[in-house]
């Protein structure tokens, strides 16, 4: 019995069941849109227009296409202009939503409790699509660490993602093993580390489910998990300050847009205009329940590709291809996909972690874990082919990717651009 589940949704009962009707929502709906969207949307534009100093100068704007782009650093340097007049005297009471600030510097949202409650229950719907049913023992890998009580109650193992070598695996699969884990939650790239060390002695760990967040998860590390833990990992991309915005279908092969709480388009990378089916743009949101600070077309700085289009709506993305601070440019300035870098690895079983970076125009830098002879004129070959002839590709040896103050690991980072 999950003594866990019931509890949640007696207390959820009590408080007028806002999270199970927020759930059967996007039960009903999703991956398609709910006839109420236009609604939703008109409401908060109202909103934000009527209550907010930053979007009251835009109240004769009808159409959400004619609101200006917005990013974190316009909200930074007007914060109390973008929070609506309704809850400036109840921000003390909110609950506070802080992005990691992996790319630049951490940043602090407020969440009504209606929004808060949506959150949840998005967290628990595409779990549940996933593998995971609330309640259940699973394992969070983060470099953050939560108090004892919030694990019991979730009931959860947190397993704190610091380095990445053998001794940490070792630990991590004792530890998975003996509190009887069923799900995995956290950084693909811990993830896969443990599965590549599960692999190299001819193990396996069995999962119900795996959830990878907060980075890229690339087909070599899917293909790494599900032989590891018998089990399709499922990549989730979501933010501290809007909740669940697109899951990974279990195929692996694309990503479904959660258009049922927002409005998510994909614009051009040189304007505001959108992108066409296959071309990389820039992910910009619209929450439909962001009433404490309305976010209305905010950049969230990643960057995507539309897969299929339905009424001019995105309903499905190929994947989530990395920030825009952190893209690879060719040597003639064009943008290259992180996943066409990481393919050119995919045949060197030596390589346990990797980082590429872009030092200068046409300059790079390979840094490598690896635990055999790697074939270095092969790999600065394979990269010279992606990034052009005059590519000067540097190889470097070290013990261990560092992470970010964040804790992720990205594999891919821009230091020129």
């Amino acid at each position: 019995m999950n003594v866990r589940k019931l509890v949640f949704d007696a207390v959820d009962l009590l408080r007028g069941s806002p999270v199970r009707e927020s759930f059967s929502e996007l039960e009903s709906s999703f991956p398609g849109c709910p006839q109420e969207r236009s609604k939703r949307l008109n409401a908060i534009l109202e909103h934000a227009t009527k209550t907010t100093e930053h979007y009251r100068k835009f109240a004769d704007i009808k159409e959400l296409a004619d609101f200006p782009v917005l990013n974190k650093s316009i909200i930074k340097n007007n914060f109390d202009s973008f929070v609506s007049e309704n809850f400036k005297e109840k921000l003390t009471k909110l609950r506070k939503a802080t992005t990691s600030g992996s790319y630049g510097t951490p940043f602090t949202f407020f969440l009504s409790n209606e929004k808060r409650q949506r959150m949840v229950a998005e967290v628990y719907y595409f779990g549940k699509s996933s593998g995971f049913e609330l309640g259940v023992k699973h394992a969070y890998l983060v470099s953050k660490r939560k108090p004892k009580l919030a694990q019991f109650i979730q009931n959860q193992v947190m397993v704190t993602v610091d380095r990445l070598d053998d001794a940490w695996c070792s630990e991590a699969v004792s530890l998975l093993r003996k509190e009887r884990v069923k799900v995995l939650v956290g950084y693909p790239s811990a993830i896969a580390r443990i599965a590549r060390y599960l692999l190299q002695r001819n193990e396996r760990l069995e999962m119900r489910g795996v959830i990878t967040i907060s980075e890229v998860l690339t087909a070599e590390m899917r293909s790494d998990i599900a032989l590891a833990f018998d089990c399709k990992p499922v990549s989730r991309y979501s933010t501290e300050e809007f909740g669940v915005l697109a899951n990974q279908d279990p195929s692996g092969d694309f990503f479904w847009v959660n258009q049922h709480n927002y409005v998510i388009e994909i614009l051009s990378l040189e304007s505001d205009q959108p992108v066409e089916v296959g071309e990389l743009g820039r992910i910009v949101v619209t929450d439909l329940y962001s009433h404490v600070m309305p976010l209305i077309r905010y950049d969230i700085g990643d960057l995507a590709r539309p897969l299929e289009m339905v009424d001019g709506v995105v309903t499905k993305i190929e994947a989530v291809e990395g920030r825009t601070l952190a893209s690879i440019r060719d040597v003639q300035g064009a943008y290259i996909s992180p996943f066409v870098i990481n393919g050119s690895l995919r045949e060197s079983s030596e390589i346990v972690q990797f980082q590429f970076s872009q030092e200068g125009i046409d300059r790079y830098l390979l840094k490598l874990v690896v635990n055999a002879e790697v074939d270095e004129q092969k790999l600065i070959n394979l990269y010279k082919s992606i990034l052009g002839d005059s590519a000067t590709v540097q190889i470097e040896y070290v013990d261990d990717i560092p992470p970010l103050p964040s804790g992720k690991r990205p594999y891919i980072i821009q230091n020129f651009y």
